[in-house]
């Protein structure tokens, strides 16, 4: 059975749900609600308060489902503050390009360095920007009933070709959207294809953004050699090329992490400079500030 939660954290849900959907810039409440996995009912049950009087209305997982969707945090010790990193000026300056102009991008770079981070803030607070985790979805069909919930279309139609051209024809409306696809080397081939499709009915009404660490590189590098079909294609109409912001040399490289590094760690209040030489002295990223930031908060 699951825990009861306090009404203390029930509140602090309602107000992160509602500065969400006022961030989102989505034209209707119920586009909203299925864009986090909820319906219109419990919106509007949580934005006029209706559960403090009847808390049978939404239950436990339905509170933990949107904390998770809004990013609801339920300790202190969570809390995290975005740094403008280099890697986060790059992702967002591309990502207002992408959705200004319709154009398709690739940022493919190292894993730690925040690319995720970046996105899903960008995601967050800027309208018509949508979020899909390739690794999550690899596979053709659920990749477009994620894409459909991300923009609000109800993505349990029985044709999922509906569900697809209901998503194409909705984009098409919009102003600037652009579509965030992380974890995009996981994507199955039909998936490639798929968004070789996406991209010749949205051109340059639809911003779209592959987003992956060195494997995705590898990933279509190895399927253009092997001729697989579709890969190529994707890969010219993404701009032939790859962005990263990690410097080649060794040097370089240890460098500009650790100026990441520390403009993370001071936004997140990691002043601790026993701490911090100590994660400099061994291999580190970004991932690793943040388990020192956690550490010494619970050490506090």
């Amino acid at each position: 059975m699951t825990p009861a939660l306090s009404i203390t954290h029930k509140e602090g849900i309602s107000r992160k749900l509602l500065a969400a959907f006022n961030a989102s810039g989505f034209s209707s409440r119920n586009k909203y609600a299925t864009s986090i996995g909820i319906n219109s009912s419990d919106f509007s049950n949580i934005e006029n308060a209706k559960w403090k009087s009847n808390e049978r209305l939404l239950s436990t997982q339905k509170w933990i489902r949107i904390a998770r969707s809004v990013g609801y945090e339920f300790t202190t010790r969570q809390s995290w503050i975005t740094a403008d990193t280099m890697t986060c000026r790059a992702i967002r300056r591309q990502l207002e390009m992408c959705a200004k102009d319709g154009l398709c991008a690739i940022f493919c770079d190292e894993a730690g360095l925040g690319k995720t981070h970046a996105a899903r803030e960008f995601c967050a607070n800027t309208p018509n920007a949508f979020y899909i985790n390739g690794g999550s979805h690899p596979r053709k069909v659920s990749f477009i009933r994620a894409l459909a919930t991300a923009v609000g279309i109800n993505p349990d139609k029985s044709k999922v070709e509906d569900v697809l051209l209901d998503t194409i024809a909705y984009l098409s409306a919009l102003p600037n959207p652009v579509l965030v696809i992380d974890e995009a080397g996981d994507l199955h081939n039909n998936t490639y294809l798929l968004l070789k499709r996406l991209y010749n009915d949205l051109e340059f009404q639809c911003g779209m953004y592959l987003l992956g660490a060195r494997g995705l590189k590898k990933r279509i590098d190895a399927a253009i050699r092997n001729r697989t079909n579709g890969v190529e294609g994707v890969y010219s109409r993404f701009g032939s090329r790859y962005t990263t912001v990690l410097p080649e040399g060794a040097k370089e490289r240890k460098e500009f992490l650790r100026k990441e590094a520390l403009l993370v760690a001071e936004a997140n209040g990691l002043s601790d400079a026993e701490r911090i030489n100590r994660m400099f002295s061994r291999d580190f990223d970004l991932r690793t500030v943040r388990r020192e930031v956690l550490k010494s908060r619970i050490a506090a």
